[in-house]
């Protein structure tokens, strides 16, 4: 019997984080990768690429986590490195009212890249900056409408900068992925 080597893997997910500029998403995976917050990252320009190998039911997995810059000279590029996504995050600022607005512009755009056949793979809404909460302008009435119009799968509000539900914001996606793929899609 061949013995396993801890870099064999048995499944790839492409995954797309994406939202307006300084709402936090280079920081977000930045704290899922490396299990620190780093306060003073650079702005992503275009898009970045991570990867993060986990185990994720059993299973040896490769995380692709493509984080697209939110620059709007940038927007017209997200339904190119959409496709083969498996799922999706949008993200915003729970202290920036526009951050959660601009959802109307970014989902569309998203879903134009994705292949006819994954139409209705799983997106998340994300809220960053929780520990921005005295300064809160989007509030969860929003996100309930949100959640509804886009047919997204769930809405979590997260703190990179304590630590606070960053790893839940990617094992939810990643059981709504197992979700997805196990049903007929």
């Amino acid at each position: 019997m061949k013995q396993q080597n801890k870099f064999d893997l048995e499944q790839t997910f492409k995954l797309c984080i994406f939202g307006d500029k300084g709402v936090g998403k280079t920081t977000l995976v930045h704290t899922y990768i490396t299990n620190k917050f780093e306060p003073d990252l650079k702005q992503t320009m275009g898009v970045n690429l991570y990867v993060k190998f986990i185990e994720f039911e059993g299973l040896r997995t490769s995380l692709q986590i493509w984080d697209f810059g939110g620059e709007d000279t940038f927007r017209f590029l997200l339904p190119n490195y959409a496709y083969g996504s498996f799922g999706g995050i949008f993200m915003y600022d729970i202290s920036n009212q526009r951050s959660l607005k601009h959802i109307d512009e970014w989902i569309p755009l998203f879903r134009k890249g994705l292949a006819e056949q994954r139409k209705d793979i799983p997106i998340l809404l994300v809220g960053g900056k929780l520990d921005l909460e005295d300064n809160r302008e989007c509030f969860s009435q929003e996100s309930y409408e949100i959640l509804d119009k886009y047919d997204l799968i769930d809405g979590i509000e997260c703190s990179s900068k304590s630590g606070e539900k960053v790893n839940i914001v990617f094992e939810k996606l990643l059981k709504e992925i197992r979700n997805y793929l196990g049903s007929d899609n």
